[in-house]
């Protein structure tokens, strides 16, 4: 009698952020003895307004309000605004279970993390982990080829969008809307329905698209497909989910 293989797959993600900078020109007015980082042309404005209860900025009068751009550079006008540049990347559920597995079903799942980048021009999303390998060093084989799961094939793979068949994931989220944030889902991962893994692939980016404040944030969901052969060895398959988010400056 053959014995039943039961196959359990679960992902963790480990949040990784590298930032690759270049120079930054920010031109400040200064001398021995100032220096202005921030310009403001009006009535008045405050960069301290604060008590025990609050912190606060001020712009009173603004004579120019809104955002110029170019292919060379960007520029806020009208209120107060930092000029730090930063990169941020925040997962949002930390464990995905596919189940048990077997060879008549597909195994599936999602994660949910966002990215959030000012002054930049423009950040990538890469994948750098093996797909889920078992406790006696076996690798689920990485889905090469964009296409739809295949019951009784061992393959493992990814997208970053919604989904119908299987009924998971969901498409990218610029939040609050589009003119604050532009990241979108790179080619390969971007077709519903359609699943694929390459370890160091690009999976999402940011455009920097002109006039884009660039202040709000991109919510992604990765959707996991994973399916097993008759000969895949049996056990219990974990992936440690390196993301690396590279942001330009």
């Amino acid at each position: 009698m053959r014995q039943r293989q039961i196959y359990k797959y679960t992902a963790l993600f480990l949040v990784v952020i590298c930032v690759l900078q270049a120079p930054v020109f920010a031109q400040s007015s200064t001398s021995t003895n100032f220096k202005v980082d921030e310009y403001q042309f009006g009535t008045g404005a405050n960069n301290d307004l604060n008590s025990t209860n609050y912190n606060a900025n001020a712009s009173v009068g603004s004579l120019g309000v809104g955002r110029s751009s170019s292919t060379n550079y960007d520029a806020e006008a009208g209120f107060i605004t930092p000029s730090e540049p930063f990169l941020e990347l925040f997962v949002n559920n930390t464990n995905v279970d596919l189940g048990n597995l077997d060879t008549s079903s597909t195994g599936t799942g999602q994660g949910v993390f966002w990215v959030r980048t000012y002054l930049s021009s423009n950040y990538v999303v890469q994948t750098m982990s093996q797909p889920p390998t078992s406790e006696g060093g076996k690798i689920l084989t990485a889905k090469s080829t964009l296409g739809a799961p295949s019951t009784g094939t061992e393959e493992f793979g990814i997208n970053l969008v919604d989904n119908s068949s299987p009924n998971i994931g969901a498409d990218p989220l610029n939040v609050p809307d589009n003119t604050f944030a532009d990241g979108a889902v790179n080619s390969g991962y971007n077709t519903p329905n359609q699943f694929k893994y390459g370890v160091g692939d690009i999976i999402a980016h940011s455009a920097a698209t002109a006039g884009n404040q660039a202040v709000g944030r991109t919510d992604y969901t990765i959707s996991y497909i994973a399916d097993i052969s008759a000969i895949t060895p049996a056990g219990t398959y974990v992936m440690v989910h390196n993301i690396v988010v590279t942001g330009t400056y």
